[in-house]
């Protein structure tokens, strides 16, 4: 089985022994790395450690905020572990995590070198974050992908593969490739981007991400609130009107996509 890490907070002991049954309850055995806390950094503290915006449009540049610098540079202390250990694969997983399918058979190096085979990749995108699983339906109508890859686990299919463009969904749960955490560490050791900027990194460092569909990770959103970021009340529940559009256009893009050799 491939190495798991989870990032956490060193006070943070209850994440901590939320993450310990998740795991046990799927039979994975991880190593906690300590989260970057910039909680009481200074403006001076991040503009130190970091970069600004500039690849977003001037209206958009700006510097990462406390909880956005703290979890990129989190993620860059699991990059540069991974390379140091010259790991070919590892599980990265943050102490929000909730399992809603067992990730056992993709935790293989053989199994991962299968699904590269076919399309070769340095992260593998296998949970989302701000979505609770009786809306996973509507995400994947919402944000269809482009068939790359399948593989055959427990008797079911795994589809393999690329958005019609990255999004930032979240770093909950992925698997990295060494070469991929080499372009990540490179990339992030001054942060100019949130570390779910997948389009950033896809775009202007070269990283070949893949998404899971179905899920095996959701955030636990209501177990935890999220230490980055504050959301608007009802922000889980969309419109009407506005679930009716989205999956016209994912069904759209879907069609586009697998059927009409488009984001080839």
């Amino acid at each position: 089985m491939i190495p798991a890490y989870i990032i956490s907070l060193a006070n943070q002991q209850d994440r901590r022994e939320h993450m310990r049954q998740e795991c046990a309850r799927v039979g994975i055995e991880v190593t906690f790395i300590d989260a970057v806390d910039m909680r009481q950094a200074s403006q001076s503290d991040i503009e130190c450690l970091s970069s600004r915006l500039l690849h977003k449009k001037t209206k958009k540049q700006r510097w990462l905020t406390r909880g956005e610098l703290g979890c990129a540079l989190s993620h860059h202390q699991v990059y540069a572990h991974i390379v140091r250990q010259q790991h070919p694969y590892a599980l990265v997983l943050e102490d929000d995590a909730e399992f809603i399918r067992n990730p056992q058979p993709l935790l293989n190096e053989g199994y991962l070198k299968a699904l590269s085979a076919q399309y070769p990749f340095d992260i593998l995108i296998l949970g989302y974050v701000k979505t609770l699983p009786h809306q996973l339906p509507y995400y994947y109508r919402r944000i269809p992908i482009k068939h790359r890859a399948k593989m055959n686990t427990d008797g079911n299919t795994i589809y393999f593969g690329t958005p019609w463009e990255q999004y930032g969904c979240g770093t909950v749960a992925y698997i990295i490739s060494r070469e991929g955490a080499e372009k990540l560490c490179q990339a992030t050791q001054s942060p100019c981007a949130t570390a779910d900027d997948w389009l950033y990194f896809e775009q202007h460092h070269g990283l070949r991400i893949l998404h899971s569909r179905p899920a095996f990770v959701l955030e636990a959103l209501e177990k935890f609130d999220s230490t980055i970021r504050q959301e608007k009340a009802g922000f889980l529940q969309p419109k009407t009107s506005s679930v009716i559009i989205r999956s016209i256009k994912g069904y759209l893009k879907h069609i586009g996509m697998n059927y009409l050799g488009m984001k080839s």
